[in-house]
């Protein structure tokens, strides 16, 4: 508990103080600038066509690892787009992954499962969520077991830590509209939250989609792509609900976001091609069809064509090597979803990143 406070103070600290350090003030006025929105994006790296990329988390060096929905695979990209992606590993026995979360050093959990993209639908029952240990120092592969089977589950999606002390994870179904909560430890799982704000409508059967739970919150925040919204519910420390959760945006077609030390949240539109961090009641375009684009290092075009998720980069703000990348953005993508509705599959995921120093 002490330590979870005292990370989320250095965290809000870094998040207020910090950027204004870093951007130097205009000579000749003494003001600080801020670019004009919306951002200019850069893919990092670029997939071959039919990968959709579904999630991403950051490791400790800074490098991405993200996981695809198109196969039951998880894929390294180095975050400077220097180094060849990396395949981590392939999940046997499973179609596809969805989320993706870090707990511990260098420890990650993703989800996997059977899912189709022809029809869009899960397969009840096939969903587990598996613990992918790095080993850099070691010079080998990673490190993979089967954490637990969710055996009652329709499409298994988002991910995010609980209780680090507990090793406790909360993992949202977007078919059934639920949320578990996982123990890391023992496999154990229990139903914790079943709200109407996280089922899903007719739309696309996608309900409760990304989920995140701020260290030293009692707050989980959570999406609703069929219902458009960005909600929260107060939770008890076991997960369970404390009160009705409630809407804190509308907004078009949301997928995943993140929330940075000072609880600022940014969040990705899969179908309108867009990031935008929320303020108050809305939602500021920081990415849309309209920015400009760079192309990725290996020369392929680039653009933001369907963004399923987004992470800030490696928190090292007091460091050189990782002081620029702590504000930057790494956003996944499937290369535009409309091409899968029409089976005129032509582009692959990437990995981008967005530089949002100077508008924070």
């Amino acid at each position: 508990m002490y330590f979870s406070a005292l990370l989320s103070l250095v965290l809000l600290f870094t998040s207020l103080f910090v950027p204004a350090l870093s951007i130097p003030p205009d000579k000749r006025t003494g003001r600080y600038f801020y670019p004009g929105l919306p951002l200019p994006v850069q893919v990092v790296h670029q997939f071959p066509p039919g990968t959709w990329l579904h999630n991403l988390a950051v490791r400790r060096n800074g490098n991405i690892l993200t996981t695809a929905l198109s196969s039951p695979e998880l894929f390294e990209v180095d975050n400077r787009g220097k180094d060849p992606m990396k395949l981590v590993h392939t999940f046997a026995n499973e179609t596809s992954c969805t989320g993706i979360t870090k707990m511990g050093m260098d420890k990650f959990y993703v989800i996997a499962g059977n899912f189709s993209l022809s029809n869009f639908t899960g397969v009840p029952g096939s969903w587990s969520v598996y613990k992918v240990k790095m080993r850099p120092h070691l010079n080998r592969p990673a490190q993979v077991s089967l954490v637990a089977k969710f055996p009652d589950s329709i499409v298994l999606n988002g991910i995010t830590v609980l209780s680090l002390a507990r090793k406790w994870l909360l993992v949202s179904d977007s078919a059934a509209g639920v949320v578990y909560r996982l123990d890391a430890r023992t496999g154990n799982i229990v139903k914790v939250l079943e709200d109407p704000l996280m089922k899903p409508d007719s739309t696309s059967g996608v309900g409760v989609n990304g989920i995140r739970k701020p260290l030293a919150d009692d707050f989980l925040i959570f999406t609703n792509s069929d219902r458009n919204i960005l909600a929260r519910q107060s939770i008890n420390n076991n997960g369970t609900s404390r009160a009705s959760a409630e809407i804190l945006v509308n907004v078009d077609g949301p997928d995943d976001f993140a929330v940075n030390g000072a609880g600022n949240v940014v969040l990705v539109q899969n179908r309108a091609n867009r990031m935008g961090r929320v303020t108050g009641r809305a939602v500021v375009t920081l990415v849309s069809p309209a920015s400009s684009r760079k192309k990725a290092p290996d020369g392929t075009a680039s653009g933001l064509f369907g963004p399923t998720a987004v992470q800030f980069g490696k928190i090292a703000p007091f460091f050189r090597k990782h002081r620029a990348d702590w504000m930057k953005a790494y956003i996944s993508t499937n290369g535009g979803t409309a091409q899968y509705l029409t089976g005129n599959v032509t582009r692959g995921g990437t990995i981008s990143v967005v530089d949002t120093r100077a508008y924070w």
